[in-house]
């Protein structure tokens, strides 16, 4: 058998850490079980995994090799039955260590997940371990592979647990945001699906995870993943998720810095684009300069004339200056001369008595 020596792999206390198993590397069991198979067998599965290689098709491989496709995909079953008698026994602690973690933390992992949470860290980036890690859990009959779909991320899931009641439970939470039109907390969710609390708690919370259509927000509620402000895609929807994060306007060379600090995407956002979106997007609103804030809030669009005009407007006896300044300045960062300025524009507004001008 494989590994002769037992107790070699061992698993950090799950209530310490749930998943990382100490000295694990997966890339070397597999490459020591690699070595037990025939030339062929080892170079198949070498090429399907993308072990030391990168991963080629059937196709590739059988021109390679000078075989049929069918041939490749026949050596590349019977290969991973040797595999799997090599690499998964009953006594191997690091088999039992996945399953329990697995278990722990809900039955459910994307499989981008997995090397954060099963290798250690200097190992992570490796490509080499990451899909020899694949392997291993394609060879454990208690774990399922979830190919990826337009509704599902790869994942990877306990095989008693089935595919239908994740996609029944997501579901049910997209048409219940989809009708109060905002993100909610796991709780309330549940508490809106009694059913629901029949699963365990780490299951549901890695929901939003293993769903393309459901996302998990910073302050940990769930949304829709077509919704700007919970999923932003292209800089104006960014640009709109930075000011509802912030909810209060910002300065453009602000916003720009804010999209970058989030990190949505390998891009740098320059400050030009950001300016640009922000003016050709009626959900912006320029409310001093270089300051945006968003329409929803209250704002109207419009110069510091165009807003006395709207504060003026039906007010016949007219108003105090002081209440016309208190009424511009919650539609725009300016100073408070600006507004007296714009007051004396005659063509708009008259001045009645001492201290109060009113529409002409």
């Amino acid at each position: 058998m494989l590994i002769s020596e037992k107790n070699q792999w061992s698993y950090l206390s799950l209530k310490r850490n749930p998943m990382i198993i100490k000295n694990f590397s997966p890339y070397k069991i597999v490459k020591e079980a690699l070595g037990q198979l025939k030339d062929n067998e080892r170079k198949v599965i070498s090429g399907r995994f993308g072990i030391d290689e990168n991963r080629k098709t059937l196709s590739a491989i059988g021109t390679e090799l000078k075989l049929s496709r069918e041939r490749i995909r026949q050596i590349e079953k019977d290969a991973l039955r040797k595999l799997a008698g090599l690499i998964v026994k009953k006594d191997n602690d690091y088999v039992s260590a996945i399953l329990d973690s697995f278990a722990n933390e809900g039955g459910i992992s994307t499989d981008e997940k997995i090397a954060d949470l099963f290798l250690d860290e200097h190992l992570r980036s490796n490509k080499d371990e990451f899909n020899s890690l694949n392997l291993i859990f394609l060879l454990i009959p208690e774990l399922r592979k979830i190919e990826k779909t337009k509704e599902m991320e790869d994942s990877w899931m306990l095989s008693k647990i089935s595919k239908d009641d994740v996609v029944k439970v997501v579901d049910a939470w997209i048409t219940h945001l989809e009708k109060v039109k905002k993100p909610l907390s796991l709780d309330v969710l549940i508490k809106a699906h009694p059913d629901h609390s029949k699963y365990e708690m780490t299951f549901l919370s890695e929901l939003p995870r293993i769903s393309k259509k459901i996302v998990k927000t910073e302050s940990g509620h769930i949304g829709l993943a077509s919704w700007p402000e919970v999923n932003p895609k292209n800089v104006r929807d960014k640009i709109y998720f930075v000011l509802k994060q912030d909810g209060k306007p910002l300065h453009f060379n602000t916003i720009a810095e804010r999209i970058n600090e989030q990190k949505f995407g390998k891009k740098t956002v320059i400050r030009a684009t950001v300016h640009n979106e922000l003016i050709a997007d009626k959900r912006f609103v320029l409310v001093g300069r270089g300051i945006y804030a968003l329409s929803e809030w209250g704002y109207k669009p419009g110069t510091v004339c165009d807003i006395i005009r709207q504060v003026l407007e039906g007010k016949k006896e007219g108003m105090k200056t002081e209440q016309i300044v208190e009424s511009v300045l919650k539609q725009r960062t300016v100073k408070k001369n600006t507004i007296l300025i714009n007051l004396q524009t005659k063509k708009y507004f008259a001045k009645v008595g001492k201290d109060s001008y009113k529409l002409r």
